[in-house]
């Protein structure tokens, strides 16, 4: 592997990374506006208390749905991971449009994935795993070997739990 694919490899699992840390909070947005919304209707209103939820629980729901969304902002975190992901197709679609790259250019694509990487939030470990995982099956500049075994808790709750300090095991070290 060339110097030029392994920052090829890092600009596509950044990428990935962030296509699905903005799927999830555009999702998260999405649900808590529509509960916001519907509960707040009258005729969603009055199933509710036909089915024995008090006016006093929907208007909670509504309330702690609202808060939710304010505090959290998924719209905007959403928005940052869009920015981050259109950065490193960007880088990506800069390093496919050199047929033979220079040190020059493997040097200026370095300083631009760490530029890119500066305005980075802090990393969900199973979601960048998974990520990585992508870019290996995408490229093809690797073996198998190298994929990293994900359990599968990881998997379910990655977007929500950090796993900070988790260092995957690779497939070829089972």
């Amino acid at each position: 592997m060339t110097d030029a694919d392994g920052i090829r490899f890092n600009a596509l699992r950044n990428a990935l990374y962030h296509t699905a840390r903005r799927r999830f909070y555009e999702r998260l947005d999405r649900v808590f506006t529509f509960a916001v919304i519907a509960l707040g209707t009258v005729a969603v209103s009055d199933v509710l208390a036909a089915r024995g939820i008090s006016q006093g629980e929907i208007a909670a729901v509504i309330a702690i749905a609202g808060a939710l969304q304010l505090v959290f902002g998924f719209g905007g975190q959403a928005r940052d991971h869009q920015a981050l992901q259109r950065d490193y197709y960007r880088l990506l679609a800069e390093i496919e449009a050199v047929v033979a790259p220079g040190e020059e250019d493997i040097a200026r694509w370095r300083g631009e994935l760490v530029r890119i990487t500066a305005d980075e939030p802090p990393m969900m470990r199973a979601v960048d795993a998974k990520a990585y995982n992508d870019a290996i099956d995408g490229l093809g500049v690797y073996d198998g070997e190298e994929r990293l075994m994900i359990p599968w808790h990881h998997g379910l709750f990655g977007q929500v739990f950090s796993f900070e300090g988790m260092n995957y095991r690779k497939a070829g070290e089972a």
